[in-house]
């Protein structure tokens, strides 16, 4: 079955698939907030769920993908997509050759400007943030990018890099100012309310995290919990010894964002 883009889908049937006001902290559940379910159309078997749409380009996005199969035809992709797999299994496969067979608890990065196809699945459910989208004037991506794995310990032989209280391998960063990565903190809570000019996908690794808001919305997440940080909030962050994956996307360019910041 082919595999249809999230955005793309929505656009052709018109689903109402987005519940996040972009005004609180999500925390991301496989089948939607309190269990509302994904939602189909009428052009292939895949469901979808919104918890994030950017105001500035709803292409800049984020959620829950399902499928029980599909395949497609080698193509170019012009943003970059992270995947973290909930459910099932996915094999890509690049225009070298190579090939990748992703599973449960893989987080997969698919830069923009890669050459690839979704090669066979199977019941595959993800969550998946879209940014980094190619527009005019935007440099071209450099080299022949492929998808890879990331893994919580940094890469072979590297490991993660910091001084003081945090480390971290940044993994990717986006010509429009967006990054992914993994990010550890040893026990941190932020004396102040920090204000957001981002979003971030944060999947925790280790740890327990409490994150709240100045109107009161406390949200407690530990490791396996995906949370998202909608741009705009304030918020502060308080945790024993955490790590993460990050995904920081949605930026008010020109973006230096860290995952530092919390």
């Amino acid at each position: 079955m082919k595999r249809v883009l999230v955005p793309a889908v929505l656009l052709a049937t018109g689903m109402s698939v987005f519940a996040q006001t972009g005004s609180r902290i999500a925390r991301f559940e496989p089948n939607g907030p309190g269990g509302v379910g994904l939602k189909g159309n009428d052009r292939d078997t895949s469901k979808v769920y919104h918890y994030y749409k950017s105001k500035a380009d709803e292409r800049v996005a984020a959620g829950i993908w399902s499928s029980p199969d599909f395949s497609g035809k080698m193509r170019k992709v012009t943003n970059t997509e992270f995947i973290y797999i909930l459910e099932g299994a996915v094999t890509l496969a690049d225009k070298s050759g190579r090939e990748e067979t992703f599973k449960v608890g893989d987080a997969v990065l698919i830069p923009r400007g890669t050459e690839f196809q979704w090669k066979k699945t199977d019941n595959l459910k993800e969550y998946w943030v879209i940014f980094d989208r190619e527009a005019p004037g935007t440099p071209a991506p450099q080299g022949a990018p492929t998808f890879f794995k990331l893994d919580r310990n940094g890469p072979p032989g590297e490991g993660l890099a910091g001084t003081g209280r945090t480390r971290e391998h940044e993994y990717y960063k986006g010509a429009d100012g967006s990054s992914v990565g993994v990010w550890e903190t040893q026990p941190h809570s932020s004396p102040n309310f920090h204000k957001t000019k981002y979003a971030e996908l944060m999947v925790f690794l280790a740890g327990n995290v409490t994150l709240t808001t100045p109107d009161g919305q406390t949200e407690k997440f530990k490791a396996g919990d995906v949370a998202l940080v909608p741009k705009g909030i304030e918020y502060k962050w308080s945790s024993d010894t955490t790590r993460k994956f990050w995904v920081i996307f949605d930026n008010d360019p020109p973006a230096k964002a860290s995952a530092a910041e919390n």
